[in-house]
């Protein structure tokens, strides 16, 4: 039996993040797939989301507007139907993306010195496109400039040339050491004073699930979980959704697509192989329109 294929994917990365697609390129894939909905939800940044909105009103592809921030507690939340460019959300992803390019700056220098890394950090910030600069950006750079044969994370060229075959954790965790992110229950609201509806995404798999902690990320304003990822087994989404139904929570899902760099940990995801039907979307939707209305 062929895999079910959901009609809205709600957790799609684009290059503007750790994505290997451009926003056009996400489109157009989830437009041959036959998705109907997608969420673009770059970490800690939004710059994609208008390109993704344009392709998707050429190709007939509804694209919501969000976002997936990182929190100093190693949370993730998902804020959906937000508006980019407005209010402390847009102030606090300006100040974020200033401190990643200016980390990302001292990266690329070193690996000049030590590794006689020819690229420039204005390369690299070039290549992220007003997004947030990371190693995928350099990765991309890396393989585009014929350095690495492959621009997968952990190709045996890329663990070579970085001498570290944690390197890619070892560079986040370097950075989350100087504290840069937000705390959870300030990302919701954040998310929220943005006209949009907060979801924490693959729960499960940020840590163990805890009912006195929902109840009181939903006091902060939180909407949803993230049930159907590739992140959560059978048993697990079973007892989210029990979850959600316990305090009236909406239960979301997406494939958390990243696609080329991390092909081997998405283990063949494509866009739609995980998400919501379309009852489910229309029950966030108007959860975002009733936390607009409640302030």
């Amino acid at each position: 039996m062929a895999d079910k294929l959901y009609e809205c994917d709600l957790h799609v990365h684009t290059t503007a993040s750790d994505g290997g697609w451009s926003p056009e390129e996400v489109v157009a894939l989830a437009a041959r797939r036959g998705v109907r909905t997608i969420a673009i939800t770059d970490h800690d940044t939004t710059a994609a989301v208008g390109r993704a909105v344009a392709a998707g009103g050429r190709q007939g592809v509804e694209v919501i507007p969000g976002v997936e921030l990182t929190t100093a507690e190693g949370n993730h939340l998902l804020g959906y139907f937000i508006r980019p460019a407005e209010g402390e959300l847009d102030q606090y992803l300006s100040a974020l993306r200033k401190r990643l390019l200016a980390y990302m700056r001292r990266v690329v220098e070193d690996m000049r010195s030590t590794l006689g890394l020819e690229l420039t950090p204005d390369e690299l910030e070039r290549c992220a496109g007003g997004g947030i600069p990371n190693m995928s950006h350099l990765l991309h750079l890396l393989h585009s400039t014929g350095r690495l044969p492959s621009p997968r994370f952990d190709s045996p060229e890329a663990v070579e040339f970085f001498g570290d075959s944690e390197y890619l954790f070892n560079y986040y965790r370097t950075f989350a050491r100087s504290r840069p992110f937000t705390d959870t229950a300030r990302a919701i609201r954040m998310i929220r004073a943005a006209g949009g509806a907060a979801v924490w995404a693959h729960p499960a798999h940020s840590r163990e699930l805890d009912n006195g902690y929902i109840d009181s990320l939903k006091a902060c304003g939180l909407a949803g979980l993230e049930v159907v990822t590739p992140k959560h087994g059978a048993s697990t989404r079973t007892a989210l959704l029990e979850l959600c139904r316990q305090f009236n929570l909406v239960p979301t899902g997406g494939t958390d697509y990243h696609g080329r760099y991390y092909e081997s940990i998405e283990q063949g995801s494509e866009i739609g192989s995980c998400g919501v039907d379309p009852p489910t979307f229309e029950r966030l939707k108007e959860s975002a329109e009733s936390l607009r209305k409640t302030g």
